[in-house]
């Protein structure tokens, strides 16, 4: 008898320590679940806050990109508009000065293609405006054709005979009257204002050649005149 208690002690010990490790192994299990879960919504929350991160970046990288463009095509509209200045400026004096006629496009696209030396304002540009001189051509190559001239940079030297400045939407523009060595008359339009220069000065004009035209004087007849396109003015001795 006493030894089937001790057995019967045995098994129910037995039968107690299996049930608690039933139970520990199913607490266990409880919270390894539980711990996933816990890890498995901590990254989703890490992902979703990723291609939140991800998706803002693209948005500022695009808004970036756009508004490089658009500083781009600024400076590029403001750098052709600096280009043509001078040349449109000619386009509308030309017929204004001379009726029925236009600028050629031999001297509109020289003028765009120096833009820089209408008007020549600095030191680098004067001197490279004169380095474009060709020195053997005189107003009186030009009265008789301008045509193969008009896309080369000539000077002239003479005495002023009328000189104005206006105020206008797109600048100062000067109109400069000299009569040169050879006693002709050319007419020069500047894109800026000429300083000191008077009537009676003598002056040095560099420019394109743009048109021959004809005005009426003050003594009843006509005038024919050179008109230059200056890219440099200067007062001389």
């Amino acid at each position: 008898m006493r030894t089937r208690n001790v057995l019967l002690l045995i098994l129910m010990s037995i039968t107690i320590i299996s049930a608690c490790g039933n139970n520990d192994s199913k607490n266990n299990n409880s919270n390894n679940t539980a711990k996933q879960q816990e890890v498995e919504t901590e990254n989703e929350k890490l992902k979703a806050e990723a291609e939140k991160l991800k998706k803002e970046l693209a948005e500022k990288e695009a808004e970036g990109a756009i508004a490089q463009k658009k500083t781009e095509e600024k400076a590029s509209a403001k750098e052709n508009s600096q280009q043509t200045y001078a040349a449109n400026a000619m386009s509308l004096i030309v017929p204004h000065l001379a009726e029925n006629t236009a600028i050629d496009e031999k001297t509109y696209n020289y003028i765009v293609d120096h833009y820089e030396l209408f008007p020549a304002v600095t030191s680098e540009s004067k001197s490279a405006a004169k380095a474009e001189v060709d020195a053997s051509i005189t107003t009186r190559h030009l009265l008789k054709n301008i045509k193969p001239y008009l896309d080369k940079m000539v000077t002239v030297s003479g005495f002023v005979e009328e000189i104005e400045e206006e105020e206008t939407e797109i600048g100062t523009i000067a109109s400069i009257h000299i009569i040169d060595d050879n006693d002709n008359s050319v007419v020069g339009v500047f894109m800026d204002s000429t300083g000191d220069i008077l009537d009676g000065d003598n002056v040095t004009m560099t420019g394109v050649p743009t048109t021959v035209y004809s005005f009426d004087n003050v003594s009843g007849g006509t005038t024919i005149a050179i008109l230059f396109t200056l890219s440099t003015i200067q007062k001389t001795q």
